[in-house]
């Protein structure tokens, strides 16, 4: 096997890499657990680096295999099989074995497990060993204060442990079992299959679903408390690494929770944030995730005890008194202040694109719609493009614009935008506000329904919901339904929208969208910003009488206006 050290390498010294390279050459016939200088190698790096080391030996007392992490690891990345035993180093504790150690003990093919403490030259202070009994029982032993002491652990091993000679296997980047958990509602079991859905694009896997029948989260759990018991056996049984709740947590429902199931606690809202994090590919869709993550762990940086302690106290020179909780939130609001300055100059661009085109008489189509429904293959089949288009959740997240001609000759532009989700969380709203005023200053939506979809109207309803939230809810609509080609007869509740039926697959439908594309186009109306005189009475009657205020500010020298207005009323506007 190939000698190199594995897992969290990053900022680590030469000196320290070739150190823990090293360990495979140790070896020795002593019969102990593992060598006095395999001891001393990893104390000393962890001790300097504040990171677990952790080793994994065979049965003929051979390293296999060199690891570095943080917390938990360097335990779960890599899977052995019978017979090894692994010792490992608490940076940061005692040599206690914890329950995550024993239950990677119980859950594995491991034959042994080890914890060591370092003092404070970095040598080793203290040191744990554990094994199964016959009846799958763990058997602790020690403190040891040597590694000769622990001959006597050795042979209760050789005992109650009879191993194959098996190499180990590796296993990085493993995915992650997860548990989702929701509360019952009229719309529960689409919830919890999108949720699954979500866990699965953010390369989870969702190993069980926990739903209970109650009408109102718990301030404390979310779940009840007698759930909560019922959900740590389901942790246990299904050897889960963490819990996704279906809508978002508050910080202590999130810790609370973590105490009682001792495994990493999720929610719906950043398992979006992860999904839209791996999908964002330009520098602008990078800075709106970066703002929404930050927006939703601001208000979660909190500490206790010892986190809490200020750095030099404050008096004299010992330092500005500040706590790391106090240095961390600043150091949050001094990034989320430079993104917003960023995204205030990408709204500046999109804004002069936006009267560009509105000046070359182009008739802007947002294509909006729930994610998944068809939206950017809708914009390959009408403008011969290949923007990407897969079968999977938020696959666009940045926006594409491409020109066409209408039948008519007129010039249109399509602009392909993130897809929307049920409890689209506020902060992504917030982040994302210049990709979605495409939406709002659009001339018209094409709203693209999943046709084959059973929660057709459901999600029909949350895009409708989420257009309204952001300032869209004026637009004119063409509803699109796609995906005709799966289903037969869609059935979708009456609106006051046009609406048309296509498969973007056959091709079906598409002259009938084309008509009503163009007969929009023909009512074009435009959206500009004006500033008018306080004395110009007759233009304010002729603005209010023809136009739709959108925004209006008042300022010292006259009045700011956002209006949408009748192409063809623009040019009897006195400006």
């Amino acid at each position: 096997m190939e000698k190199k050290v594995n897992g969290n390498t990053e900022g680590l010294k030469k000196s320290m890499l070739d150190m823990l390279l090293s360990i495979y050459d140790d070896y020795d016939d002593s019969g102990c657990y593992c060598t006095q200088d395999t001891l001393d190698k990893i104390c000393a790096v962890s001790f300097h680096t504040k990171r677990e080391i952790a080793v994994y030996i065979d049965k003929r007392d051979r390293v296999i295999l060199v690891a570095v992490g943080d917390s938990e690891l360097v335990r779960t990345d890599y899977e052995p099989v019978k017979g090894m035993r692994l010792i490992h180093t608490h940076p940061s504790g005692t040599a206690n074995l914890s329950s995550v150690d024993v239950e990677t003990l119980e859950n594995s093919s491991l034959s042994a497990m080890s914890a060591v403490s370092m003092k404070e030259d970095g040598k080793m202070h203290m040191m744990y060993c554990a094994c199964l009994d016959e009846n799958n029982q763990p058997l602790i032993f020690g403190p040891y204060k040597k590694i000769s002491q622990t001959l006597s652990f050795m042979s209760v091993l050789k005992e109650t442990y009879h191993v194959k000679n098996d190499e180990i296997k590796i296993t990085e980047h493993k995915s992650e079992r997860i548990i989702a958990v929701g509360l019952n509602s009229s719309y529960s079991a689409s919830l919890m299959e999108e949720l699954e859905s979500l866990i699965s694009a953010a390369g989870g896997i969702c190993v069980a679903s926990i739903v209970q029948n109650k009408e109102e989260p718990d301030p404390a759990y979310y779940i009840g408390k007698g759930k909560i018991t019922e959900l740590l056996h389901a942790c246990s049984q299904f050897q889960a690494d963490a819990v996704v709740f279906d809508d978002e947590l508050t910080y202590s429902q999130q810790s609370n929770i973590e105490a009682e199931l001792n495994v990493k606690v999720l929610d719906r809202t950043s398992v979006i944030l992860d999904i839209f994090a791996k999908r964002a590919f330009t520098n602008e869709g990078k800075l709106q995730v970066e703002l929404a993550m930050l927006g939703y762990l601001y208000p979660r940086l909190t500490g206790k005890g010892q986190m809490l302690s200020r750095l030099g106290g404050g008096i004299g020179t010992r330092g500005p008194g500040e706590s790391k909780l106090e240095t961390d939130r600043r150091h949050i609001r001094r990034r989320m202040t430079y993104l917003k300055d960023q995204l205030d100059k990408v709204d500046k661009r999109r804004s002069l694109l936006r009267d560009n085109k509105s000046r070359k008489n182009y008739f802007t189509f947002a294509i909006a719609g729930y994610t998944n429904a068809g939206k950017s293959t809708l914009l390959n089949t009408l403008t011969k493009s290949s923007v990407m288009a897969e079968d999977m959740l938020f696959a666009t997240l940045d926006p594409s614009a491409r020109s066409m001609k209408l039948k008519s000759n007129n010039n249109a532009m399509l602009i392909d935008t993130v897809g929307f989700i049920s409890k689209l969380p506020v902060k992504l709203v917030e982040a994302f506000k210049s990709t979605l005023d495409e939406i709002r200053y659009a001339d018209c939506i094409l709203h693209v329904i999943d046709g084959s979809s059973k929660n057709a109207n459901m999600q029909m309803n949350e895009v409708y919901s989420i257009l309204k939230s952001i300032g869209a809810g004026h637009v004119p609509v063409i509803e699109v339904v796609n995906k005709t080609d799966l289903v037969k007869e869609p059935f979708l509740n009456a609106t006051s929208y046009p609406r048309t039926y296509i498969s973007c697959v056959t091709g079906e439908g598409m002259e009938s969208l084309l008509d009503l594309m163009d007969d929009a186009s023909k009512n074009k109306n435009v959206c500009m910003k004006l500033k008018v005189d306080y004395s110009n009475g007759k233009l304010l009657a002729f603005i209010h009488s023809n136009a739709k205020i959108l925004a209006k500010t008042d300022t010292d020298d006259g009045i700011e206006l956002d209006i949408e207005i009748p192409a063809e009323l623009v040019s009897k506007l006195d400006i």
